[in-house]
């Protein structure tokens, strides 16, 4: 009978196996000396829409600008698009600049109307490239509980409105929490009411509201610039309900707008102060359709 030829490099096979086992089994052995089970990592939401090149270039505007500070600011507006990201970077520099800040209630739109409720939130770790941001648990788990947000971790990562903000809170406010939000288009305004009464109650002087809008959409840059006028006029005058009336011609997320007069109303901060307007027309050259326009400010007493 012929006997079976083992192969040469069989023996070194079966060695190497042996060694990739006793690496596996030692090594959580050796970073965990008492053999222990080691805890699974939490859950968090991986990095999403950043670009390197546009937010470096955010900052490079943002270094370049003096600081404007916001006094008795708590709900402040910026843009969620980053073609104007120094209107985004400038502004949470400024914020944190004005006092400190602990906790960040961002407030965005739900494009797509993907979530599960009207308003959705998440309470999972954010990771940004300057970090983690941690959830403000039980800020979120009150408005859970009060039936006024549903958790809705899927939506809110895919969210740019949100997902898109994050870095720039971890940039500027490193040590914060957040509670994020996304409104759905069909929200009603009793609902933005109720959730304006309930983040009003987790409002203090380390607490800002940042709601992360763009405004006019689709049209040419004269006719965003004359929608501008009247979205600011409807700012100044804190008029909620002629915002709740318009469409994608004047805003992405009449809700959130809404939410920001409402909640600066309950606040006592009658008076919207502007700190930017402009337009992708202008800022592109393109004053043709479509464009998208920004408004920055915030609400103070007056």
């Amino acid at each position: 009978m012929r006997a079976t030829r083992v192969p040469l490099w069989a023996p070194l096979l079966a060695v190497a196996a042996c060694l990739a086992f006793i690496a596996a089994v030692a090594s959580p052995i050796r970073n965990n000396p008492g053999g222990q089970p080691l805890p699974e990592p939490s859950p968090s939401h991986p990095i999403a829409f950043y670009d390197e090149r546009e937010f470096g270039a955010a900052l490079n505007q943002t270094q370049s600008a003096p600081v404007q500070t916001m006094p008795g600011a708590h709900v402040v507006i910026v843009p969620h698009h980053w073609l104007p990201g120094y209107l985004i970077t400038e502004g949470f520099r400024d914020l944190a600049a004005t006092r400190r800040i602990s906790r960040v209630i961002l407030v965005g739109p739900d494009h797509v109307n993907a979530g599960i409720a009207p308003a959705t939130t998440s309470t999972l770790a954010w990771n940004t490239p300057f970090g983690q941001l941690a959830p403000a648990s039980d800020a979120i788990a009150g408005l859970i509980s009060g039936g006024l947000v549903e958790a809705d971790p899927e939506t809110l990562a895919h969210e740019h409105s949100i997902a898109g903000i994050v870095h720039a809170v971890a940039y500027y406010m490193p040590d914060a929490t957040i509670v994020p939000i996304a409104l759905r288009h069909d929200m009603t305004p009793d609902q933005v009411s109720a959730l304006a009464s309930a983040v009003d109650s987790l409002v203090d002087d380390e607490t800002a509201v940042v709601i992360a809008e763009d405004f006019s959409h689709y049209l040419s840059a004269p006719e965003a610039e004359a929608n501008d006028k009247q979205t600011l006029a409807a700012l100044s005058a804190m008029d909620s309900s002629q915002v709740a009336l318009w469409g994608n011609e004047h805003l992405d997320s009449p809700q959130s707008v809404e939410l920001a007069i409402d909640l600066a109303r309950l606040l006592g901060d009658d008076t919207f102060v502007l700190r930017q307007n402009t337009n992708s027309g202008i800022l592109s050259g393109t004053l043709t359709p479509p464009v998208t326009s920004y408004i920055a400010g915030y609400f103070t007493a007056r």
